[in-house]
């Protein structure tokens, strides 16, 4: 996916090579750094997913998602918060919250459920435990940090205070306790701003202290599993210089808290989300490679479990999106089954697309329509991962 022929580097080397000025911004200068373009290849809009999840209980899943989006063509950058306690689709599992997708199947399962939710094919996750944000950090010997309030936790003799208000410095430890940190009083949409306030200020003494960037990955910074560190590296570098130059925008994925008073889950607002992802992630839109409608729902019919993610995973690059699966009525089908709501050309076009990417299948024509999805894939004994 990212090997490039000589006049690709040359072409993206160009794009990226140009700084600022009067007129207005565009990409960022990275003629000290000329590794920057080969390791993010002929993306016109590189993208790396940051899951942080426990040490001790890996398979609770992701405790906070944020997405690092840089856009070639506009020289802009973007940091996407998105509260994990969303509830998306996560295939092969269901409606559950987004961050349980990291428990289930890791890195790749959380790209997918992230794809399938705003629509968009991401290049990868990279996990780093609580642990690993605490070496990252004393690798760079700390930040200072603007805390602009008491943050307490409970305990069994009343509330304890763990950050007071105030700029002060953090070491490495304490920088990645005050990212994690739940406190007793807040939601999860209010600790967003903690998280992108500590992330501006990683990117702030990247940016100023060049050496920080190499401290941390002089040797692979083998912290950040799941994708290549140097990916990484390279999205750290061009959104620190979008923020030192203005052309960086913060941004956390709109949602509203799903029942009356209740916010420990989330429901996306589709309208704002759309608009967000129109605006600023237009560059990761898959484009269809064929017309018609093209979302999805995949049933698991063959009983191997999470089967529903890698069917996923195939399609998901392609334009489709998953919004909904489950199990079918048994477990006894032998072929994938490939249904389409009209006979129109276009609908049977997509059908036969699904069919090519899965490998298997046979498309057919409900009798019986359905609002909700334009395909329902049956999936059989045929389809293997």
């Amino acid at each position: 996916m990212y090997v490039l022929g000589a006049a690709a580097v040359g072409a993206l080397l160009i794009l990226l090579a140009t700084t600022f000025d009067l007129g207005g911004p565009s990409a960022p200068d990275t003629t000290d750094n000329p590794s920057v373009a080969p390791v993010l290849g002929d993306d016109v809009q590189p993208t790396v997913v940051l899951a942080t999840f426990d040490d001790q209980n890996p398979d609770a899943g992701a405790s906070q998602v944020m997405v690092l989006v840089h856009d070639v063509e506009s020289g802009n950058g973007v940091l996407l918060l998105v509260p994990t306690s969303t509830v998306a689709d996560i295939p092969g599992h269901g409606l559950l919250q987004l961050g349980r997708a990291y428990g289930f199947g890791q890195g790749p399962l959380l790209d997918v459920t992230l794809d399938n939710l705003l629509g968009v094919d991401l290049d990868g996750v990279a996990g780093i435990s609580r642990q690993g944000w605490s070496a990252l950090f004393s690798r760079i010997d700390g930040l200072t940090i603007d805390v602009p309030t008491q943050l307490t936790e409970a305990g069994a003799d009343g509330r304890r205070v763990r950050f007071e208000p105030g700029e002060q410095f953090l070491d490495g430890p304490r920088v990645a306790e005050y990212l994690t940190f739940v406190a007793s009083d807040e939601t999860e949409l209010q600790r967003q701003a903690r998280v992108g306030d500590i992330m501006l200020a990683l990117l702030t003494r990247v940016h100023e202290e060049p050496e920080a960037l190499e401290a941390v990955f002089a040797d692979g910074a083998p912290m950040i599993d799941g994708i290549d560190a140097a990916r990484v590296r390279a999205l750290l570098e061009l959104l620190a210089r979008n923020n030192a130059n203005g052309t960086l925008e913060v941004r956390t994925l709109p949602v509203t808290p799903i029942g009356a008073g209740d916010e420990s889950s989330y429901r996306p607002d589709q309208e704002r989300v759309r608009t967000l992802v129109d605006n600023l992630l237009a560059n990761s839109i898959p484009r269809a490679d064929t017309p018609g409608s093209r979302d999805l729902q995949i049933l698991n019919g063959n009983g191997q479990p999470g089967i529903g993610q890698h069917a996923a995973e195939r399609l998901t690059p392609a334009g489709f999106r998953v919004v909904l699966t489950g199990n079918a009525a048994n477990f006894d089908y032998a072929t994938t089954r490939i249904l389409v709501y009209d006979d129109t050309p276009e609908q049977l076009a997509v059908a036969r697309q699904v069919r090519d990417l899965l490998g298997v299948g046979e498309v057919a024509i409900s009798a019986s329509p359905v609002d909700v999805v334009d395909v329902t894939i049956i999936l059989g004994a045929d389809f293997a991962p």
